[in-house]
């Protein structure tokens, strides 16, 4: 009896001893775990589907009308997650990594204007077999949704914008993008500050990780900035009100990046649109209240 308590005494040490190993030097493993331990809570699997050569890494996971739904600039599929968690019982959502974001490559050279964004979604839909299917997204996969919607009447059932820009009102730039790398956590922090009202309780080395991951992507990031201000579909204003497909529009009160006359200009122009503001949250509301977030777009879309 001795001996196998020591054994299992020795196992639990060498587990707690690679649990530290891997928490302090090997943090980006421990951000995938839990990211795939969520997905695999909401119901979704990791897919990948390749357009001429470029492979694209999505979610996917439920079952019925398919609701494809694209995260913001210089984030990642993972953004809706635990809001897909309420919609894969009564529908297909798929989360696709968006070009030069998350597990896709970035390359040189391809069109990431928001015009290049949605020939991307044409493609991928296509490669899918998508004909028709409700689109939406927060910040930048929202703009992209928006102007899908308006190239592509056809093929959008319904539309969901998620403190987007898109519309060209004053003298607002939410592509400014990045002044300077990261120096310390405090910077994280500061950036998270106008992300989200409540800023997550992040350990050290998960916060070091994301610190890097995004000075590594410092350059890359700045040169899509560029070419979503001076590319295609930059201003939608002269399309939006052209889109038939009814439109959802959540709002985080306290968005300091894209401001709330936006909002209130999709609603006005959009034909068959309502808005729902959120009094608890700022620019990305699908991670501060994913749960409200899921049961609104499911309450939407309710036949």
């Amino acid at each position: 009896m001795a001996v196998i308590l020591g054994l299992v005494g020795g196992i639990a040490l060498l587990a707690a001893i690679t649990a530290c190993i891997v928490y302090f030097f090997f943090p980006k493993v421990m951000l995938m775990a839990a990211q795939s331990s969520d997905a695999s809570k909401a119901g979704l699997e990791k897919k990948t589907v390749s357009l001429d050569g470029y492979d694209v890494h999505y979610y996917e996971g439920g079952e019925g009308p398919v609701l494809v739904l694209l995260h913001g600039m210089s984030d990642e599929k993972n953004s809706f997650v635990k809001t897909a968690g309420a919609l894969t019982a009564t529908h297909r959502v798929i989360l696709p990594d968006l070009k030069g974001h998350g597990e896709n490559e970035r390359r040189a050279g391809l069109d990431y204007s928001i015009g290049g964004q949605v020939d991307y979604m044409d493609a991928f839909a296509k490669a899918l077999g998508l004909s028709a299917f409700s689109i939406g997204g927060n910040s930048m996969g929202g703009h992209i949704s928006v102007a899908y919607a308006a190239r592509y009447p056809g093929k959008v059932e319904n539309l969901i914008i998620v403190n987007a820009p898109g519309l060209v009102l004053d003298d607002n730039e939410p592509y400014s993008g990045f002044e300077k790398r990261l120096e310390s956590r405090d910077d994280l922090d500061a950036m998270l500050s106008g992300v989200v009202v409540n800023r997550p309780s992040i350990p050290g080395p998960i916060a070091d990780f994301m610190i890097k991951r995004l000075n590594d992507d410092f350059d890359f990031l700045n040169e899509m900035a560029r070419q979503i201000r001076d590319g295609r579909d930059y201003a939608l204003n002269d399309v939006v009100a052209g889109i038939p497909a009814p439109a959802l529009i959540l709002w985080g009160r306290h968005d300091e990046i894209v401001k709330f006359n936006v909002a209130e200009a999709y609603s006005s122009q959009i034909k068959n649109a309502e808005l729902k503001i959120f009094e608890n949250a700022s620019h990305s509301p699908q991670l501060e209240i994913a749960d409200e977030v899921g049961g609104a777009i499911l309450e939407f879309l309710q036949p």
